[in-house]
């Protein structure tokens, strides 16, 4: 966990993260997170991970349009967001670089004190691949991140538009 308590972090704190997750060899990074400004510093981290055998997973945003960094980044798989019906939330980016889409609105999330809470949006649907990468990696840990990746772009469900739904909805069986 990189954020603080406002859900806020700044880019040099993403960056130690990433490395962290390197250096003890985590198999996956879900980065519920999203920012317009293009780091070269981030990117070089996130190739990093990629090189070192790292599946990474990014919100791709909800901003409607362009696909936020670090999603945006050739090395990640950007996440949509769908609705409970399979319909691409209103605000979730649709672009090129949307990789796969997964269930984003009105999920229920932990929240403070032991509670729950209600929450929507691309950050709500990058853990979705997260966990569903975890449960086919865990069938054969030796396969390497690319084949995990491609595993969950071929086993998507295709709707229609590539540019909203990208390789399609996360399908877990």
């Amino acid at each position: 966990r990189i954020l603080d308590n406002n859900n806020q972090a700044p880019i040099s704190r993403v960056i130690e993260g990433i490395y962290w997750a390197i250096d003890n060899h985590v198999n996956i990074i879900n980065m519920s997170f999203g920012t317009e400004e293009n780091s070269e510093a981030l990117h070089r981290a996130i190739v990093d991970a990629y090189d070192a055998g790292i599946l990474i997973v990014a919100a791709a945003g909800n901003t409607c349009a362009e696909v936020e960094y670090p999603a945006a980044y050739p090395e990640v798989v950007a996440v949509g967001s769908v609705d409970s019906t399979g319909n691409i939330a209103s605000d979730s980016a649709k672009a090129d670089e949307v990789e796969l889409v997964a269930p984003g609105e009105k999920v229920k999330s932990t929240g403070g004190f032991g509670g729950s809470v209600i929450c929507s949006g691309t950050s709500m649907a990058a853990p979705h691949v997260a966990g569903v990468a975890a449960l086919l990696w865990q069938q054969d840990m030796t396969m390497p991140s690319g084949f995990i990746r491609e595993a969950l772009d071929k086993c998507a469900n295709k709707y229609s538009s590539k540019k909203e739904y990208g390789n399609g909805l996360i399908d877990v069986e």
